[in-house]
């Protein structure tokens, strides 16, 4: 078996019985935000500072949840803001450093595109019916929200179906990284380079899952979250799928991420992309999916959000889409710290989010008991787009 980079490794801690208990976080939003939570009655709004367009606020632990909707109903976005451990993370968070320029400006790769022979055989093994039965299961689970037991037991399901996936290769691990402050831990299945392996490249999504509705118990409300975000974990364990199937093994290493908390700040993917800062991991590129499966906007089937992402690695994925993907795609924009994509850009790495449709566009059931696989016609032939796009883009990055 071939020796895994210890700089890598994210080894799973016994999950914890209890979170330690939290009364107060520091959050910081985008300052377009601002009067909108002034005048909502669900959130107080204690105003620290503000620079470079974002705001740094002290909310309530209470109140984190209907942030989250607040953001959602009136702004589109999922989560829409940022929580931070500590007043001095927060503070960071406010300045323009010359990281986060790059991983917005800089050029990160070649971005050539010359794997078609290898690409389009793998693409052919893409199935709709795989993401949709990946949709159905995680969507079965009540919720899989970040404090909920069910949160917890749906991150144990996928991490058991990743480890199944993965089982006859040797170069691939499927570990959790667990977080002291909630139960639900994310999930990262890790496959070596086989000539480059301390380059690395990400493909994740968010895999917990929230009711917006203003119920008093986030715990046990039912929230499926087909589309929010078991359509994006089903992409991506697709994708997962036809490496295997197809016994593709890359020159960089990849990991597959299905992060903890992101309906709540981003604190699953913020965690992870810290840590690979503080360990200098030379990522080399982040691809988001954060709902695949419902086509919105008529005349796009692939929307790029041109926001908090790298301009060159999104053209490089327009250009996939072109070469590959052979569909109708454009450009939005989501906001501040709309999805996980964000965590990565702050912490310097080139993160881009493919969407389902505009922001205009959004599925408005989201966050709500009605966001099932129905919404979608019952099937995943959106998200199975999505999979065309993260097989080439795995090919094409990884080599």
């Amino acid at each position: 078996m071939k020796m895994f980079l210890t700089s890598l490794l994210v080894v799973a801690a016994p999950l914890l019985a209890s979170a330690k208990p939290q009364t107060n976080y520091w959050v910081t939003v985008g300052n377009d935000t601002i009067e909108s939570i002034k005048k909502s009655s669900k959130v107080g709004l204690s105003l620290h500072s503000s620079k470079n367009g974002v705001s740094l606020i002290n909310v309530k632990a209470e109140e984190i949840a209907d942030l989250s909707t607040l953001m959602h109903e009136e702004f589109n976005r999922c989560a829409g803001f940022m929580g931070h451990d500590s007043l001095e993370e927060a503070k960071a968070a406010l300045e323009l450093t010359a990281d986060k320029q790059a991983a917005v400006d800089g050029v990160f790769n070649n971005y050539q595109i010359d794997q078609q022979a290898r690409v389009i055989p793998m693409m052919s093994q893409v199935q709709e019916m795989g993401v949709r039965k990946v949709i159905e299961s995680l969507s079965a689970f009540n919720n899989r929200y970040y404090k909920s037991q069910t949160g917890v037991d749906s991150q144990k399901w996928l991490k058991n179906y990743w480890s199944t996936l993965a089982a006859s290769r040797s170069d691939m691990r499927v570990d959790f990284f667990t977080h002291p402050n909630w139960p639900q831990p994310s999930v990262v299945l890790t496959v070596q380079g086989s000539k480059y392996p301390q380059e690395v490249v990400v493909i994740g999504g968010h895999a917990d899952s929230i009711n917006g509705g203003y119920f008093n118990d986030k715990v046990s409300a039912r929230a499926p979250g087909a589309d929010d975000n078991a359509s994006g974990i089903a992409t991506i364990t697709e994708i997962i799928r036809v490496m295997v199937v197809t016994n593709y093994q890359p020159e960089r290493t990849i990991q597959f991420m299905g992060y903890a908390a992101e309906e709540v700040g981003l604190w699953g993917s913020q965690a992870i992309a810290s840590s690979y800062k503080q360990k200098s991991v030379q990522v080399v590129g982040v691809l988001q999916f954060d709902m695949t499966n419902h086509k919105g906007t008529a005349n796009k089937d692939i929307v790029m959000m041109s926001d908090y992402t790298n301009a060159a690695q999104n053209a490089f994925i327009g250009n996939l889409i072109d070469t590959y993907v052979k569909l109708p795609w454009g450009y939005s924009s989501c906001g501040y710290g709309c999805s996980d994509h964000a965590s990565w850009t702050k912490n310097g790495y080139p993160a881009s989010i493919p969407f389902e449709s505009t922001m205009q566009d959004i599925n408005h059931k989201i966050h709500t008991t009605e966001d099932t696989i129905g919404v979608s016609g019952g099937h995943a032939q959106h998200a199975y787009k999505f999979a065309l796009l993260g097989v080439a883009y795995m090919v094409e990055l990884a080599k």
